[in-house]
């Protein structure tokens, strides 16, 4: 029961600043206009791709206080030593981010009048990497001890500010920069109510490198680093393709419903995170079969539903949500990347049974594997059938990494 009941924590806890999100999303998209929304989707992604500099300590942090749950002393270890690396890798992907902004404006082809206020932007973004990691850290000493409750609040207050403060700045004066100053204030919120919520371990951990502790940490977490350089790039390299071969203006119409979608992926993932630490802890294969088959159950009962309703509706919701001019081709795309959905809500299941048993290597070898085939895939697809065939690559690419990763999982 206790899987459900953490499910339906982290389901509430992604559901409500969803329903948030989605209008301030279609706002923020009417006042910008098309390419600086597509830019500021690109901004997210930026902010993502960011997690591959915590070299995998956060997803390291949730197994290690999960099973030293009944030894706080460790647990300080383990909090002080990933809040330091963090820091120091946070500051260097910062430092990386504002020195080369403007190759990577260069990069997307923005227009050439919109450039300077989007080299601006990224480079006030940069400053937030390293607040970024450190909630997330902070976060995982909550989720290896399994208080979703506590996670769940943060992330409906925090994550409505970030969906809200971005359309809000844009009243003042609707462009980029401020739709990225309201990025940042929201994250520097979200920050603040960890700091409240885990104040107790952050300040009876105090500022201590424990060695043996961060070699236990960068030995699970450095295949995860190699996981979490690929994965990011799977799920967010197709913005830049279309970025590069077709222009900034295009990213809109393919990153709208790609939003949508993410918003979605959020319900598996809300599962996920409820089985890892269970998975970390428990020590009874037969346990874990029923957990596996619980989970499989639950994703396909909650997910399916979405899946068959959107592609019946995708024209009504994308014109509702985003404007007219959504309703063609991004209607399409949304019924397409639906489809990837599905396959990547299951896929969650076999990579967390995977991870909880310490082998981030398998998990990392196969995203290695998959990455130069769905890139040539990606540059194929959208060269010769547009944003649809990028919508397409993606799709192949999660129903591949769905059967890798479940064969692998029963072979083990």
């Amino acid at each position: 029961m206790s899987l459900i009941k953490n499910s339906i924590y982290n389901i509430a806890g992604f559901a409500v600043p969803t329903v948030i999100a989605i209008p301030a999303l279609g706002l923020l998209a009417r006042q910008i206009g098309t390419e600086f929304f597509g830019i500021f989707t690109l901004a997210f992604a930026l902010i993502g791709y960011a997690s591959i500099f915590d070299a995998g300590v956060t997803r390291a942090v949730i197994r290690e206080i999960s099973i030293n749950r009944d030894n706080y002393e460790e647990q300080q270890k383990v909090i002080s030593t990933a809040s330091i690396v963090v820091i120091l890798l946070g500051t260097i992907a910062a430092l990386l981010i504002i020195t080369f902004a403007s190759e990577l404006v260069t990069l997307l082809k923005v227009t050439e009048s919109l450039a300077s206020q989007v080299i601006l932007s990224f480079k006030i973004l940069a400053t937030i990497i390293p607040f970024f990691l450190l909630n997330q850290v902070w976060l995982a000493s909550l989720e290896g001890l399994e208080k979703f409750a506590n996670i769940n609040i943060q992330r409906i207050i925090s994550s409505s500010a970030l969906a809200v403060l971005p359309p809000l700045a844009c009243m003042f004066h609707p462009n980029i920069v401020f739709a990225i100053l309201g990025l940042v204030v929201g994250r520097v919120l979200s920050l603040i109510i960890t700091l409240i919520l885990c104040k107790k371990i952050i300040f009876d951990s105090g500022i201590k490198l424990s060695l043996s502790t961060l070699k236990r940490l960068l030995s699970f977490g450095g295949w995860l680093t190699l996981s979490n350089i690929i994965s990011p790039l799977m799920v967010y390299f197709d913005r830049f393709i279309i970025s590069n071969m077709m222009g900034a203006s295009k990213i809109a119409f393919y990153s709208a419903p790609a939003e949508g979608v993410a918003r979605l992926i959020n319900i598996p993932y809300a599962l996920a995170r409820a089985l890892f630490p269970k998975l970390s802890y428990c020590s009874s294969h037969q346990e874990r079969r029923v957990l596996e088959r619980h989970s499989y159950f639950l994703v396909t009962i909650t997910c399916l539903p979405l899946v068959i309703g959107g592609t019946l509706l995708s024209h009504f919701v994308m014109t509702v949500w985003m404007g007219e001019e959504y309703g063609g081709e991004a209607a399409d795309i949304l019924k397409i990347l639906l489809i990837g959905f599905f396959f990547n809500a299951l896929a969650q299941i076999p990579y967390s049974l995977l991870q909880a048993q310490g082998k981030s290597k398998i998990t990392a070898l196969v995203h290695m594997y998959e990455i130069i085939p769905y890139i040539a895939m990606l540059f194929f697809f959208t060269h010769n059938f547009g944003i649809r065939g990028t919508a397409i690559a993606w799709s192949i690419r999660t129903g591949a990494d769905l059967l890798l990763l479940y064969f692998i999982s029963r072979r083990k």
